[in-house]
């Protein structure tokens, strides 16, 4: 009886560490890194990154190589970049890995010289009608940028790998449902590889290819949102350790939250109200409780949605604030270096780009608005 006693505890002992050791979130970084760009000139120094979902046993990559990582809260890390990954110019992709919780976003860091003239000829790639804004990301980890585009105009994204000198070979095609909106791209299914997930404004869905890793994809796997999604997002919401989607819904007003499995599947969508014509959205912990928070631009309310989340991948109702007319792309980064996110929001119709100084309590100041 007592081998039998032993045994169950420590099966149990067992079970307990290894969902603990699941339980890691998907780290997030937000921008900017600090620096975010250098001279090359071979001298180490330290990046300090913030963001959220990080843990002591967080590791900052360079181009995938893992540096010396220094824990200072579960929104603060620093590392130590060695002066021989920045003898020479170029563009570095940091993230942060938590190795019970996966991959962070993607961050880009610039090795460059104050002279350094960036105005060249242009290269044009011929794409399919209606073509979205790129996505770029390195499909099959060659530390070479490919891009993924979606063609709203014939219902396919295509695919584009880098030769690693602002060339890119031909493109491939993928079948999408109606009228593809920007590419998501992250690894949904913890196998090392990038997977896409593309929203589809005319079919109400947002599909799932998983990678294979060679910048190739598996056929789609198809799921409903709100009617029209116009933008997505990916996020461990609930702090389990798996990304979840979220997508802005033009048709209804709403955003979609789909939460994530560990093998790269999502349960059904559950919708939270915003403004009339959301078009754009971005996320970050603006109340400083660890917490993913969601900001959504409402095209037709002239207006900014506030969603501050509860961790377990809910939202509290929205907080709104007047914007300029027409309101599209909005984006989270610390303007002021104070450690609170603030806001850029692109007013289409108002010809202005708006800034809110973030309070660091989930609030925003007034909006200063500057004519473009």
């Amino acid at each position: 009886m007592k081998i039998k006693v032993a045994t169950i505890l420590v099966l149990v002992l067992f079970s307990a560490v290894t969902v603990l050791a699941q339980s890691q979130p998907v780290p997030l970084v937000s921008l900017p890194l600090s620096p975010d760009a250098v001279s090359p000139e071979g001298e180490s120094f330290r990046l300090t990154l913030h963001g959220t979902g990080f843990t002591a046993s967080s590791v900052v990559r360079w181009n995938a190589i893992s540096l010396p990582t220094h824990f200072v809260n579960d929104g603060v890390l620093y590392a130590f970049v060695p002066g021989a990954l920045v003898n020479s110019r170029g563009t570095a992709s940091v993230t942060v890995f938590n190795p019970n919780g996966g991959q962070s976003n993607v961050t880009f860091f610039t090795v460059h010289s104050k002279s350094d003239n960036f105005v060249s000829a242009r290269t044009d790639i011929p794409t399919n009608s209606y073509s979205q804004v790129p996505t770029l990301v390195d499909l099959n980890h060659d530390s070479k940028l490919d891009m993924v585009i979606a063609e709203t105009g014939t219902d396919t994204i295509s695919v584009a790998m880098g030769n690693g000198d602002g060339t890119f070979g031909a493109p491939v095609r993928y079948a999408t449902d109606s009228m593809p909106q920007l590419a998501i791209a992250a690894d949904f299914n913890h196998d090392g590889k990038t997977d896409l997930a593309v929203p589809c404004y005319g079919s109400n869905t947002i599909l799932v290819f998983l990678g294979n890793g060679n910048g190739t994809f598996q056929p789609p796997i198809r799921y409903s949102t709100g009617i029209a999604p116009t933008y997505g997002l990916a996020a461990d919401l609930n702090h389990d350790g798996n990304l979840d989607l979220v997508t802005v819904n033009q048709g209804t007003g709403t955003i979609s939250v789909l939460l994530g499995s560990s093998n790269g599947t999502f349960g059904a969508s559950t919708d939270f109200s915003v403004g009339l014509n959301p078009t754009w959205a971005d996320i970050g912990d603006f109340n400083g409780d660890g917490k993913i928070d969601v900001a959504v631009s409402n095209f037709d309310s002239n207006s900014l949605s506030i969603l501050l989340g509860n961790g377990d991948g809910t939202f509290q109702s929205q907080s709104t604030y007047p914007l300029a007319a027409g309101p599209g792309s909005v984006f989270a980064a610390d303007l002021n270096g104070d450690g609170r996110l603030d806001l850029v929001i692109a007013n289409q119709l108002a010809n202005s780009v708006s800034v809110m100084l973030g309070n660091g309590d989930g609030t925003f100041g007034s909006r200063t608005d500057y004519p473009v």
